[in-house]
């Protein structure tokens, strides 16, 4: 099981990297590792509003863990038209930070065919470990000129954290099961994205904030937050009261 951490880091680095650190057994550590990946890394990056983490396996893309639809959304057409930042830093294992304005010429296919949602920026960093590279973790930034060179060097670590993690989750179960454990997980996502949407109309928090509540509470109540998710869309959990909604 992932470790639990303890202390208040007062850096943002330290921060991020206690968040990322722990030792991982089974593909549901996995799905909860990277899950506190990508909020991780969006709260403690500034410019960042969204990330996600591409995952590559059996030759097919998948968004393993991300913050807000807007990163499935971007990703979707990336896997879609076959081509994009994100599968070009897994492909070719480098790092791409892109205006998405002025990326057409790299990437026509995809930059006609992404709606933004008001994204500026993406840096897409390859999940490399040894000689496998696993993917890309995707940071999205409203601003143009988002991340700077200090803060690509903390996304770094954090890329090299995921892959290993990834890595060795393939160790233990294979590429191929791991393939399709994540096949189920992907599955999972429609009944997660309902329960945020409870959530936002009960609380009237936005989508970060509802997916928050869900993080908490299923940590809290030591429930995967699949089941979690079940339980609030069919009504058998009322989540948190008002008085604990995050700031």
């Amino acid at each position: 099981m992932v470790e639990p951490q303890v202390g208040l880091p007062s850096t943002p680095g330290a921060r991020l990297m206690a968040a990322l650190a722990g030792v991982l057994g089974s593909m549901s550590d996995l799905e909860d590792y990277l899950n506190t990946l990508v909020f991780a890394v969006m709260d403690n990056i500034d410019g960042c509003d969204a990330v996600g983490v591409s995952v590559v396996m059996e030759d097919r893309p998948r968004t393993a863990a991300y913050t807000t639809a807007k990163t499935l959304e971007i990703d979707a057409v990336q896997y879609a038209v076959g081509d994009g930042p994100c599968l070009d830093a897994f492909r070719h294992q480098r790092e791409n930070l892109v205006d998405l304005g002025g990326a057409h010429e790299r990437w026509p296919m995809f930059t006609a065919a992404v709606e933004s949602g008001g994204v500026q920026t993406l840096l897409a960093v390859p999940l490399v470990t040894g000689t496998h590279c696993y993917g890309a973790l995707n940071l999205y930034g409203f601003a143009r000129h988002a991340f700077d060179n200090c803060e690509r060097e903390l996304v770094r670590m954090a890329a090299a954290r995921a892959a290993d993690a990834i890595g060795a989750i393939v160790e233990i179960d294979g590429a191929r099961q791991v393939a399709a454990q994540m096949e189920q997980a992907m599955a999972s996502r429609a009944v997660i994205e309902q329960a945020k949407g409870v959530l936002m109309g009960r609380h009237g928090v936005d989508e970060k904030q509802a997916f928050e509540l869900l993080r908490q509470q299923s940590q809290r109540l030591n429930v995967k937050l699949r089941t979690l998710a079940t339980e609030v869309v069919s009504g058998a959990h009322a989540a948190l009261t008002d008085d604990e909604l995050p700031a």
